[in-house]
């Protein structure tokens, strides 16, 4: 299995909207921010309802700009130009979690620092993602911009 990392600042809401963070070259390089331990995360009880065991798959946290943001990795498991499909990976690297997402077309992802479409993703490939600590909850969120993509609900 081939791992690519992939910078992006995830929103696990449904509906949601995701930011990239290739678009903010201050995220690009999450080791110089200040660490935060994953146990500080607070996530609300709709989002735990939707993603119970989204705490265990948090793999650390950073702070930037005074928001806290946790990382978590994910599988393709499915890609396809309507959208993409993700195994949510626990610390020991086992699927706690699927989810959909419906990039724009053009959307592009930093792998290995060098843009990459999201449809070029290749089943078995892992990407790293951020998610902003006030995301972790399920509520609706504005509509997607043009770096946007939303987070489809779990069935």
């Amino acid at each position: 299995m081939k791992f690519r990392s992939a910078l992006v600042l995830a929103v696990l809401a449904a509906p949601a909207s995701v930011a990239l963070a290739a678009n903010n070259p201050s995220l690009s390089d999450p080791d110089s921010l200040p660490k935060v331990a994953c146990t500080e995360f607070h996530y609300s009880a709709e989002f735990l309802k939707l993603y119970p065991k989204a705490p265990a798959a948090c793999k650390e946290g950073r702070e930037y700009n005074g928001t806290k943001y946790a990382k978590f990795t994910a599988r393709v498991y499915l890609n396809s130009a309507d959208f993409t499909t993700v195994e949510m990976l626990n610390v020991a690297g086992d699927s706690v979690t699927t989810f959909s997402f419906k990039a724009p077309p053009d959307a592009s992802v930093a792998v290995n620092g060098k843009p990459e479409k999201i449809t070029d993703l290749k089943k078995g490939e892992e990407i790293s993602f951020w998610v902003p600590e006030q995301r972790l909850a399920a509520a609706a969120m504005p509509g997607p911009t043009k770096t946007s993509w939303k987070v489809l609900p779990p069935k």
